[in-house]
Protein backbone atom coordinates (compact mmCIF):
# COMPACT_ATOMS: atom_id res chain seq x y z
CA UNK A 1 0.00 0.00 0.00
CA UNK A 2 1.21 3.43 -1.06
CA UNK A 3 2.09 5.82 1.96
CA UNK A 4 0.12 8.86 1.67
CA UNK A 5 1.04 11.91 0.99
CA UNK A 6 0.11 15.76 0.79
CA UNK A 7 1.89 18.07 -1.20
CA UNK A 8 0.37 21.78 -0.45
CA UNK A 9 1.47 25.35 -1.02
CA UNK A 10 2.59 27.25 2.30
CA UNK A 11 1.49 31.16 2.99
CA UNK A 12 4.13 33.62 4.48
CA UNK A 13 2.93 36.76 6.44
CA UNK A 14 4.97 39.69 5.79
CA UNK A 15 6.93 41.00 8.95
CA UNK A 16 5.76 44.56 9.05
CA UNK A 17 2.23 43.43 8.52
CA UNK A 18 1.50 44.72 11.97
CA UNK A 19 2.79 47.88 11.50
CA UNK A 20 1.16 48.35 8.23
CA UNK A 21 -2.43 47.92 9.30
CA UNK A 22 -1.56 50.13 12.39
CA UNK A 23 -0.73 52.53 9.75
CA UNK A 24 -3.24 52.50 7.37
CA UNK A 25 -5.91 52.43 10.65
CA UNK A 26 -4.19 55.42 12.14
CA UNK A 27 -4.09 57.41 8.47
CA UNK A 28 -7.51 56.50 7.89
CA UNK A 29 -8.69 57.82 11.29
CA UNK A 30 -7.05 61.16 10.66
CA UNK A 31 -8.74 61.19 7.21
CA UNK A 32 -11.72 61.39 8.77
CA UNK A 33 -10.93 63.40 11.68
CA UNK A 34 -9.50 65.89 8.60
CA UNK A 35 -11.88 65.40 6.26
CA UNK A 36 -14.65 68.56 7.36
CA UNK A 37 -11.64 70.81 6.28
CA UNK A 38 -10.76 69.12 3.05
CA UNK A 39 -12.88 70.14 -0.38
CA UNK A 40 -15.20 67.98 -1.56
CA UNK A 41 -12.60 66.60 -4.87
CA UNK A 42 -10.27 66.09 -1.61
CA UNK A 43 -12.64 63.82 0.30
CA UNK A 44 -13.30 61.82 -2.80
CA UNK A 45 -10.27 61.34 -4.09
CA UNK A 46 -9.16 60.19 -0.54
CA UNK A 47 -12.22 58.01 0.16
CA UNK A 48 -11.58 56.04 -3.11
CA UNK A 49 -7.74 55.49 -2.12
CA UNK A 50 -8.79 54.65 1.85
CA UNK A 51 -11.74 52.13 -0.19
CA UNK A 52 -9.01 50.91 -2.98
CA UNK A 53 -5.92 49.65 -0.70
CA UNK A 54 -7.66 46.72 1.14
CA UNK A 55 -9.15 45.57 -1.87
CA UNK A 56 -6.16 46.06 -4.26
CA UNK A 57 -4.42 43.79 -1.62
CA UNK A 58 -7.02 41.36 -1.68
CA UNK A 59 -7.27 40.68 -5.07
CA UNK A 60 -3.25 40.95 -5.42
CA UNK A 61 -1.36 38.90 -3.45
CA UNK A 62 2.47 40.09 -4.96
CA UNK A 63 1.06 43.82 -3.71
CA UNK A 64 3.30 45.81 -1.30
CA UNK A 65 0.00 46.31 0.47
CA UNK A 66 -0.83 42.54 0.92
CA UNK A 67 -0.42 40.76 4.54
CA UNK A 68 0.72 37.43 3.26
CA UNK A 69 1.50 35.81 -0.06
CA UNK A 70 2.79 32.22 -0.79
CA UNK A 71 5.98 30.76 -0.01
CA UNK A 72 8.09 29.52 -2.43
CA UNK A 73 8.93 26.49 -0.27
CA UNK A 74 6.17 23.52 -0.39
CA UNK A 75 4.91 21.88 2.02
CA UNK A 76 4.85 17.67 1.85
CA UNK A 77 3.26 15.79 4.75
CA UNK A 78 3.08 12.51 5.64
CA UNK A 79 3.27 9.73 7.93
CA UNK A 80 7.03 9.59 8.70
CA UNK A 81 7.97 13.43 8.11
CA UNK A 82 7.39 16.85 6.94
CA UNK A 83 9.00 18.54 4.24
CA UNK A 84 9.51 22.22 4.04
CA UNK A 85 11.39 23.35 0.84
CA UNK A 86 14.64 21.78 1.99
CA UNK A 87 14.06 21.10 5.69
CA UNK A 88 13.12 17.52 6.52
CA UNK A 89 11.75 17.25 9.83
CA UNK A 90 10.55 13.51 10.64
CA UNK A 91 7.32 13.36 12.99
CA UNK A 92 9.35 11.10 15.83
CA UNK A 93 11.34 14.39 16.90
CA UNK A 94 8.32 16.46 16.77
CA UNK A 95 6.89 18.01 19.67
CA UNK A 96 3.83 20.36 20.47
CA UNK A 97 2.26 19.14 16.63
CA UNK A 98 -1.02 20.82 16.57
CA UNK A 99 -3.21 20.50 13.19
CA UNK A 100 -6.23 22.76 12.84
CA UNK A 101 -8.31 21.95 9.39
CA UNK A 102 -10.53 24.88 8.62
CA UNK A 103 -11.97 23.32 5.40
CA UNK A 104 -10.76 22.32 2.10
CA UNK A 105 -11.45 24.96 -1.33
CA UNK A 106 -15.09 25.08 -2.53
CA UNK A 107 -16.38 23.35 0.16
CA UNK A 108 -20.44 23.72 0.00
CA UNK A 109 -21.97 23.54 2.99
CA UNK A 110 -25.67 23.98 3.96
CA UNK A 111 -26.29 26.96 6.55
CA UNK A 112 -29.34 27.92 8.65
CA UNK A 113 -30.09 31.43 7.29
CA UNK A 114 -33.61 33.08 5.21
CA UNK A 115 -31.12 34.31 3.08
CA UNK A 116 -28.79 31.46 1.61
CA UNK A 117 -29.40 27.99 1.47
CA UNK A 118 -25.27 27.06 1.57
CA UNK A 119 -21.89 28.77 1.88
CA UNK A 120 -18.70 27.78 -0.10
CA UNK A 121 -15.30 27.94 2.44
CA UNK A 122 -11.68 28.52 0.82
CA UNK A 123 -8.82 25.80 1.85
CA UNK A 124 -6.34 29.00 3.15
CA UNK A 125 -6.89 29.08 6.49
CA UNK A 126 -5.47 25.61 7.39
CA UNK A 127 -2.55 25.23 10.16
CA UNK A 128 0.28 23.29 11.32
CA UNK A 129 2.08 24.38 14.28
CA UNK A 130 5.07 22.05 16.06
CA UNK A 131 8.33 22.51 17.47
CA UNK A 132 11.30 20.81 16.01
CA UNK A 133 14.55 21.14 17.58
CA UNK A 134 13.27 23.88 20.32
CA UNK A 135 12.47 26.36 17.08
CA UNK A 136 8.38 26.44 17.00
CA UNK A 137 6.94 26.38 13.54
CA UNK A 138 3.55 27.62 12.46
CA UNK A 139 2.50 27.46 8.93
CA UNK A 140 -0.65 28.19 7.37
CA UNK A 141 -1.73 25.82 4.66
CA UNK A 142 -3.73 25.21 1.56
CA UNK A 143 -6.37 22.24 0.89
CA UNK A 144 -7.52 21.95 -2.48
CA UNK A 145 -9.73 19.82 -2.89
CA UNK A 146 -11.58 17.08 -1.00
CA UNK A 147 -9.09 14.49 -2.03
CA UNK A 148 -6.14 16.47 -0.04
CA UNK A 149 -8.58 16.60 2.92
CA UNK A 150 -9.14 12.92 2.60
CA UNK A 151 -5.56 12.24 2.38
CA UNK A 152 -4.82 14.35 5.69
CA UNK A 153 -7.38 12.87 7.54
CA UNK A 154 -5.42 9.65 6.04
CA UNK A 155 -2.15 10.89 7.73
CA UNK A 156 -3.83 11.98 11.01
CA UNK A 157 -4.89 8.42 11.33
CA UNK A 158 -1.92 6.72 10.47
CA UNK A 159 0.01 9.48 12.75
CA UNK A 160 -2.84 8.07 15.93
CA UNK A 161 -1.55 4.75 14.76
CA UNK A 162 2.05 5.04 15.31
CA UNK A 163 1.71 6.66 18.53
CA UNK A 164 3.24 10.36 17.44
CA UNK A 165 1.48 12.88 19.69
CA UNK A 166 -0.73 15.37 18.18
CA UNK A 167 -3.67 17.34 18.69
CA UNK A 168 -6.38 17.61 15.52
CA UNK A 169 -8.62 19.97 15.35
CA UNK A 170 -11.70 21.28 12.67
CA UNK A 171 -13.85 24.04 12.22
CA UNK A 172 -16.79 21.11 10.79
CA UNK A 173 -16.73 17.58 11.81
CA UNK A 174 -15.51 15.10 9.56
CA UNK A 175 -18.87 12.88 9.16
CA UNK A 176 -20.83 16.58 8.24
CA UNK A 177 -18.18 17.20 5.41
CA UNK A 178 -18.15 14.05 4.13
CA UNK A 179 -22.12 14.15 3.97
CA UNK A 180 -22.01 17.50 2.46
CA UNK A 181 -19.49 16.50 -0.30
CA UNK A 182 -22.04 13.36 -1.16
CA UNK A 183 -24.58 16.15 -1.28
CA UNK A 184 -22.90 18.61 -3.51
CA UNK A 185 -21.57 15.22 -5.59
CA UNK A 186 -25.70 14.18 -5.87
CA UNK A 187 -26.71 17.72 -7.00
CA UNK A 188 -24.04 17.66 -9.49
CA UNK A 189 -24.98 14.54 -10.88
CA UNK A 190 -28.72 15.55 -11.33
Amino acid sequence: MDMPQLKTTVYKYKRFAPQMLVFYGVGTLIFFLLSSFLSPVLTLIAIVIVVSIPIYAGISTKSVFSLRSVDERMLTINPSELVWGNLVIPTVEVEDLDVYIYAFDTFKHNVRSAKRRYTVEHGNKNTLSFKYRNIPYDLTFFLGTFEHYDVLIQILKEWEAAGIPFKARSAFHDSYIREQVELARGEVEI
